[in-house]
């Protein structure tokens, strides 16, 4: 009997050690398992050993040293439950051992995580148990279980199921990437559509590829408008205008737009025939939040469009950075930051919180909001790390209504669904405001500002981040550009963007002007310099009167550098300031000028065509001037080349270096016209339109009283000037004024390309028609006035001459006196006979320039 229990208990003492011996074989199979597909992939990529590949190398051997980690963590525990006696490891000293054999990086933030070093991020999901349905989310993965190790600790494995799944899943997404670019936040979040809880989204997908994916190859525009309310624009014939359809038949381009069509129209189009409606069943979607579904479409291009090269998400220009995606600057607009002064986290969470209070039912509770907010806040708190100052001191705010993706390389494929996958990670942690959580993205992501970008006055400015390689990949429009300005198309492109003409002759119908049963179109071109520059008064009594009547475009530019003036010596033009209304700028290049034009523009429901602020207009490498300065200098080699042309003036040595500052500041004049001009047919050309009027101011036109532009309307004629003809000294016959012009379309672009006109003309041929009296033997020629009705007078031009209350300006100059105050004066008076301007008591004040004793004012008492 003794012999047969002591026989059964070696037994049983054998079977548990061969037990052990199997389950340790076991664990050591699935390890080389796992370690095997991490080689299998890693091997697949290394194929071809570029840039790109190294990178997503290097993010695997990421993930799985974060998971093999994980498991031998929790190994650990399972082995110290049994001896705890032998293991004297600490928890640190565990990750400090794996971490040294694996990376030479510092601990990843995870890592620590992963073993109780640092905490774990509580999430305030208010859809707290809808599970993540995207690949990586191991729990999701229950089909691949290991019966065989039951009674093994449960957290042992989770652990070794959680390095197989993550090894199949990644291998089969990176092998098959047709299905879905695989992407990932952490070895916790990934992306994908390759698993069974993504059966939707991937029939969608599929379904979109079959139809559209050889079509739309090239550019996709997509967009996301769940819901009723948020459908019914689609529908609108007036919603959209005409320009969606015009970018689809002249580019090809494929727009789309994820609806639930819960009215059951059926629709496959929307009204204007230009986006194509992807009907989606939110019964099948993830959430019951429809904004929060929203961004599963929204923020991850690669997994509903994978075979697109460019991807823009219609809810920047990426070529011209060479980024991978491009953002909207958030503006510093009320409902995006309130009353505060500045574009800020802070400010922008107070905003979308207050509206949220007015508006409890539009997304999620106003606790998460809060939550979220604090969290980012106390997270970036520390000042001394990158991260936290690109999060406090940049501000990168944007709005996400417009991105757009490059997807034509593999390291833009991969940086962008990174870094949309963990944006969608946030969100499905927290709140489904997605511009909250941008910054935070971004600050995590390892991006820095681009250092030639860390300048004062970033905030207006373009941004560009860049990685760790100096290559950049993320691009902040500036703000000034947004579309509640009104001039987002114009603003965020390059001014000379080439307009393939036969390509709108092909697809467009020609450019009309509008009828007489619609608003005219005008086109307002200022040029000149910011020192003398009004702005005020147009806003006011120019713009504001005209747009009841009109469509307004504002082009404007203006050089920062002071100019010699033509009367240097006449004792206020040396003391000129910008119109004191206008803000005083904090940068060198008055980028926050230009924001405050575009703003104060949009205010009044007109749009920006261009704002040009600049040092100075290059006159210097223009071609056709500098031939004719090489012909002046062989005819006249002791003379500035310039004082000859377009004005004539050499009675003395002092009058002809003072003409030929004059013709130089003429030339800048009009070389700034043309360029303004150009950008203005571009965007004629580029919407099939025709401007009916374009008026051409100089940058100091204090506009005194309303201008009506049926005045205008009303008359024949082909361009419309003053008469002043009560003008002191009277203008001679040879002359007409050309301190304003405003022609109609088909006479404009003598004009607007006037600098080109003067070029190919010998100017002596206007002082022929000159008396011999005003030539003073031949040493004297046209003015600027008589140059213009020479011009106009070739090219039987009709003229047609107003009342100064008809064109109620005065050319102005605001002088800025000794104790900082400022007087403005009438620059050059012009008065008319008929329709004379009569002047309120503000405007009865102002005094000629040349009346004022200005030495008296200047002198020092």
């Amino acid at each position: 009997m003794k012999m047969r229990k002591m026989k059964k208990r070696n037994m049983k003492r054998i079977e548990l050690i061969l037990l052990g011996m199997l389950l340790l074989l076991l664990i050591t199979i699935i390890l080389n398992i796992s370690i095997a597909l991490d080689l299998i992939v890693s091997a697949n990529i290394i194929k071809a050993p570029d840039k790109d590949n190294m990178s997503i190398n290097n993010q695997l051997q990421q993930v799985f040293l974060e998971a093999h980690f994980d498991l031998l963590q929790q190994q650990r525990i399972y082995t110290s439950s049994s001896s705890s006696s032998n293991h004297t490891e600490s928890k640190e000293d565990d990750m400090k051992s794996i971490v040294s054999r694996n990376v030479s990086k510092p601990t990843p933030k995870l890592l620590r995580q992963a073993v109780g070093l640092e905490p774990r991020i509580q999430c305030h999901l208010p859809e707290k148990n809808v599970p993540w349905i995207l690949d990586g989310t191991y729990e999701s993965y229950d089909s691949c279980r290991f019966p065989i190790l039951s009674n093994i600790s449960a957290k042992f494995l989770s652990s070794v199921r959680r390095i197989v799944r993550i090894s199949i899943r990644t291998a089969l997404c990176m092998k098959d990437p047709h299905r879905s670019i695989f992407s990932s936040a952490s070895y916790k979040r990934t992306c994908g559509l390759c698993g069974d809880n993504a059966e939707y989204l991937r029939e969608l997908q599929e379904d979109i590829a079959k139809k559209f994916a050889k079509k739309c190859k090239e550019l996709v525009v997509y967009g996301a408008a769940l819901g009723s309310k948020y459908e019914q624009w689609m529908r609108s014939s007036n919603f959209l205008g005409d320009h969606s359809i015009k970018v689809v038949r002249r580019y090809g381009t494929c727009f789309f737009q994820f609806v639930t069509d819960v009215d059951h129209t059926g629709d496959l189009l929307s009204a204007d025939g230009s986006q194509r409606l992807v009907v989606i069943d939110p019964s099948r979607m993830p959430y019951k939040n429809n904004r929060r579904n929203t961004k599963i479409l929204k923020l991850n291009p690669g997994l509903l469009f994978p075979w697109a090269d460019r991807r823009l998400l219609t809810t920047l220009p990426v070529g011209r950075y060479g980024v991978c995606s491009s953002y909207m600057g958030l503006p510093p607009d009320k409902a995006s930051v309130g009353d505060s002064s500045t574009v800020s986290f802070k400010a922008h969470c107070d905003a979308i919180i207050a509206a949220a209070e007015k508006r409890p039912t539009v997304s999620d509770d106003l606790e998460t909001l809060r939550l979220q907010c604090q969290h980012y806040e106390e997270m970036h708190s520390n000042e001394a790390l990158q991260s936290s100052q690109l999060f406090y001191n940049q501000h990168p705010l944007v709005d996400t209504a417009f991105i757009v993706y490059d997807m034509r390389n593999s390291t833009c494929r991969k940086f962008n669904g990174d870094f949309g996958c963990s944006w969608l990670s946030e969100i499905h942690c927290f709140s489904d405001r997605d511009q909250i959580s941008f910054p935070h993205v971004l600050a995590s992501s390892g991006l820095r500002l681009s250092p030639h970008m860390q300048v004062s006055g970033q905030e207006y400015r373009d941004r560009i981040y860049i990685n760790e390689k100096q290559r950049p990949m993320l691009h902040i429009a500036k703000r000034g550009c947004h579309w509640y300005y009104r001039s987002f198309s114009r603003c965020v492109a390059s001014s000379n963007t080439h307009i393939d003409e036969e390509m709108i002759k092909d697809n467009e119908t020609p450019p009309t002007t509008t009828t007489t049963s619609t608003k005219p179109r005008v086109a307002v071109i200022v040029a000149g310099t910011l020192n003398r520059f009004i702005f005020d008064s147009a806003l006011k009594n120019l713009i504001k009167p005209m747009k009841k009547r009109a469509s307004v475009d504002y082009y404007v530019s203006l050089s920062t550098a002071r100019m010699k003036a033509y009367r240097s010596d006449s004792g206020y033009t040396d003391r000129l300031q910008p119109d004191p209304t206008l803000p005083s700028s904090s940068v060198k290049d008055f980028v926050d000028i230009e924001e405050y034009i575009r703003t104060k523009i949009a205010s009044l429901a007109s749009s920006v065509g261009a704002v040009y602020l600049q040092e100075s207009i290059d006159i210097d490498s223009e071609p056709m001037l500098i031939a004719r300065r090489e012909r002046a200098l062989e005819e006249h080699p002791d003379e500035d080349p310039d004082s000859r042309f377009p004005i004539i003036d050499n009675r003395n040595a002092a009058i002809s270096q003072r003409t030929a500052n004059a013709n130089r500041n003429l030339l800048r004049l009009h070389l700034a016209i043309q360029s303004l001009w150009k950008t203005a047919t571009n965007w004629e050309k580029e919407e099939g339109f025709k401007y009916d009027y374009v008026m051409l101011l100089r940058d100091d036109s204090l506009w005194l009283k309303e201008f009506d532009i049926r005045n205008l309307i009303a008359k024949g004629g082909d361009i419309f000037i003053p008469a002043c003809d009560a003008r002191d000294p009277p203008l001679q016959p040879s002359e007409i004024n050309d301190h304003i012009l405003v022609s109609r379309r088909d006479t404009a672009d003598v004009f607007g390309n006037y600098y080109s006109e003067l070029s190919k003309k010998d100017v002596k041929g206007c002082m022929k028609l000159l008396p011999d009296d005003l030539t003073k033997g031949g040493k004297r020629g046209c003015n600027s006035e008589m140059l213009l009705k020479w011009i106009v007078d070739e090219r039987n031009i009709t003229v047609t001459k107003l009342g100064q209350s008809k064109l109620p300006f005065q050319r102005s100059a605001n002088v800025k006196l000794p104790d900082g105050s400022n007087v403005p004066c009438f620059h050059k008076f012009c008065q008319s006979r008929k329709h004379p301007l009569t002047f309120t008591n503000e405007s009865n004040a102002i005094k000629i320039c040349k009346h004022i004793d200005w030495k008296k004012v200047f002198e020092v008492k």
